[in-house]
């Protein structure tokens, strides 16, 4: 498959605000001729730190320069199957600087890994780490995807190594004359000139073990204005699963449950504390964005997955094997999926969240394409949830930024704005959001 270039931009000076937060394409870039910080030299005066590849251990990748040495653009191998929504994992320990969504760029984190070393990810599909969260090597810091328009909509990694020159506590990228350097992974470098292409390099970002199979705790609370579990904590799952939760039996209160982006495999559990699951299924692609809704009114949620545009809804019971969908057109392929009750009727219909602009786009019958409510909540690049705050039947949304949970209070029908937050957790932990004790409100819980 042949492979286009898209364009590189300048990262954004201090004073910028950072806000906060889930086929087969092409990727690769030419550089856009701006002037800026000095260039450093390809070799920097301080040791460099021990790189491996930014992806799980045994996993094979393509690097391309293009226009751009020394920085790189990465694709899955074999023929970039999989790069969408692949797992990116910290190549060396290091301190998260830089946790945002830049215009051109998109999703954007940057890692000081010491000694005047940086390393900046663009056009992620999401980011799992905010601004001063410390990692170490094989964390799981990200999701590859295609966001910004300089990706020009094709999944891949932009990954510059940068050496802070002048001093100023960060590493400047993106542009000719930006401080970026020459990596080395696993003791060989890459990007020494322009046009360069290293096929199907391995990594070696296995640390004590795949760095991917980390166990999931979870850490849930039955009272909104609690800032500590107040349950007890378990385990479940393993990373690169992203949590989810939902009340599978009908019994009132949700428990929480995994998707595996990495198969499109959910894992379902009525008691997740025993670590089992009771259902395993694959249901689309892998890399869909998943959601929970009860579609049918049973009092039963079940599973869905958003590809592109199109919403996914599985309407054969979570205990069956068999497979039935319907499916739904709603939102454009940058937002991120939501279901709700909105009026309270027992079903939940889709609806999309935009975090270019914050804006929730609200529907109880998205199958006509129109949104009957819409308002912005939160800064961009929130991660967006959805609960029942007050018990009345009818859900509402909410955001979390850093590692607050704001709860929108007032309805979703309603151009007023009250709401409710509270601190939980850590920046970098993943939010879960249940019924976990069935008195009919939802509260918050995190995953680390």
């Amino acid at each position: 498959m042949i492979m286009r270039p898209f364009t590189s931009f300048p990262s954004p000076r201090r004073g910028t605000r950072h806000p906060v937060w889930a086929g087969m394409v092409t990727a690769a870039a030419v550089t856009v001729l701006v002037g800026g910080l000095p260039a450093v030299s390809a070799d920097a005066a301080v040791a460099a730190p021990n790189l491996q590849l930014p992806f799980p251990c045994g996993q094979q990748w393509r690097l391309d320069t293009w226009g751009h040495a020394p920085a790189l653009d990465m694709v899955k191998e074999p023929d970039q199957q999989g790069t969408e929504g692949a797992s990116l994992v910290a190549p060396a320990a290091g301190t998260v600087n830089k946790s945002y969504y830049h215009d051109n760029a998109g999703n954007v984190i940057q890692v000081n890994h010491g000694g005047g070393y940086f390393t900046t990810y663009l056009h992620l599909q999401s980011r799992a780490v905010g601004v001063g969260a410390k990692v170490a090597q094989g964390a799981l810091i990200g999701k590859v995807g295609r966001t910004g328009p300089t990706s020009n909509n094709h999944p891949h990694l932009h990954f510059e190594l940068g050496y802070d020159s002048n001093g100023d506590g960060e590493a400047s990228w993106g542009f000719a004359g930006a401080e970026r350097v020459r990596p080395t992974f696993n003791g060989v470098s890459y990007g020494g000139a322009n046009n360069q292409t290293s096929r199907n390099v391995t990594s070696r970002n296995c640390g004590g073990g795949a760095p991917d199979l980390g166990v999931l705790e979870f850490y849930l609370t039955d009272d909104q204005s609690s800032k500590v579990s107040t349950r007890p904590v378990f385990r479940y799952g393993n990373s690169p699963m992203v949590p989810i939760s939902g009340d599978w039996d009908g019994d009132g209160t949700d428990t929480v449950s995994t998707y595996d982006p990495t198969s499109g495999r959910f894992h379902i559990s009525n008691s997740p504390a025993n670590g089992q699951a009771q259902y395993s299924f694959r249901y689309g692609d892998a890399n869909g964005v998943p959601f929970v809704g009860d579609w049918d009114g049973d009092g039963k949620d079940n599973v869905g997955v958003r590809m592109g545009r199109v919403f996914y809804m599985r309407t054969s019971p979570v205990t069956s094997a068999t497979e039935t969908t319907q499916s739904v057109s709603y939102g454009d392929v940058a937002m991120l999926p939501l279901a709700g009750d909105w009026d309270g009727d027992g079903k939940d219909t889709v609806s999309a969240y935009d975090p270019r602009d914050a804006r929730f786009h609200i529907s109880n019958s998205p199958a006509n394409g129109q949104a009957q409510y819409s308002f912005r909540y939160g800064d961009p690049n929130a991660a967006p949830f959805v609960g029942d705050w007050d018990g009345d039947g009818k859900d509402n949304v909410g955001v979390r930024m850093g590692y607050v949970f704001y709860l929108r209070t007032s309805p979703v029908t309603t151009a007023t704005e009250t709401t409710h937050s509270v601190g939980y957790g850590d920046t970098a932990n993943l939010p879960v959001i249940g019924d976990w004790n069935g008195d009919g409100k939802d509260s918050q819980g995190i995953a680390r």
